[in-house]
């Protein structure tokens, strides 16, 4: 009896040390891969990393992570060849497959989330707009029910103007997005050449680029604190 007890305080030692360097990997790791995520995507900081699954020396052994999450702060994209900053920016990564002797890493799939605030989007615009020669600049803002609102403004005497606002849907097409408006909802603002151009200024469609290689944009929704974005991927590639 006295036999298998001290066997059992022995092995219960034992799982508590072995739990324990477990932890101490996974934490190592995690440093490692937030290192190389930086490097690899070019980002300002480290992003913070949760790689998931117990035991992670077993997974690491077999060269495959179940579930990896990063989480950015600011993520910088580009909305038609214009900066645009992606705050918050969520990302799970889903059967992690280790490669190149655990410098690169491609997982099967990937979902995560962002949110794009409306002054961040009111700039990139401001500056598609300057390049469409408008002569107009637009804020935007939320709209009741899920809606884009978008208040148009001219400069006069180096002074900001609003002209009046168009509410609109913004929508996702063939992975460029668009706010659809109506010309006859737009102010009058300068005849209606004037409006038929902010409204193909608006209208027209605009690439979100710059994510992470594998990563595409799966919706887009107006909230009161910003763009909500959701995103998709597979294959997702990281280069150390």
């Amino acid at each position: 009896m006295r036999a298998l007890r001290i066997s059992l305080i022995v092995f219960g030692i034992l799982l508590v040390l072995a739990v324990a360097a477990d932890r101490v990997a996974v934490w190592i790791a995690q440093g490692e891969v937030a290192s190389r995520a930086r490097d690899s995507l070019a980002l300002e900081a480290e992003p913070d990393v949760s790689i998931r699954g117990f035991p992670f020396l077993t997974q690491a052994a077999g060269g495959s992570l179940n579930r990896v999450d990063l989480g950015m702060d600011d993520y910088a994209a580009e909305v038609g060849g214009q900066s645009l900053t992606v705050q918050e920016l969520d990302i799970e990564l889903n059967d992690v497959e280790l490669t190149d002797g655990y410098s690169s890493a491609v997982a099967r799939t990937a979902e995560g989330e962002g949110l794009v605030a409306y002054e961040a989007l009111t700039e990139a615009y401001g500056r598609l707009l300057e390049v469409g020669g408008t002569g107009f600049g637009v804020e935007f803002g939320y709209a009741p029910e899920g809606r884009l609102s978008a208040t148009l403004q001219a400069s006069v005497l180096g002074q900001s103007i609003d002209l009046g606002e168009v509410v609109g849907d913004i929508v996702l097409e063939d992975g460029a997005i668009r706010l659809e408006v109506n010309e006859e909802d737009i102010p009058d603002a300068g005849g209606e050449a004037t409006r038929e151009a902010i409204r193909e200024q608006l209208n027209e469609g605009r690439e979100l680029s710059g994510l992470p290689e594998g990563i595409t944009l799966e919706s887009l929704t107006p909230t009161e604190d910003g763009l909500a974005l959701a995103l998709t991927g597979t294959d997702v590639r990281f280069n150390g």
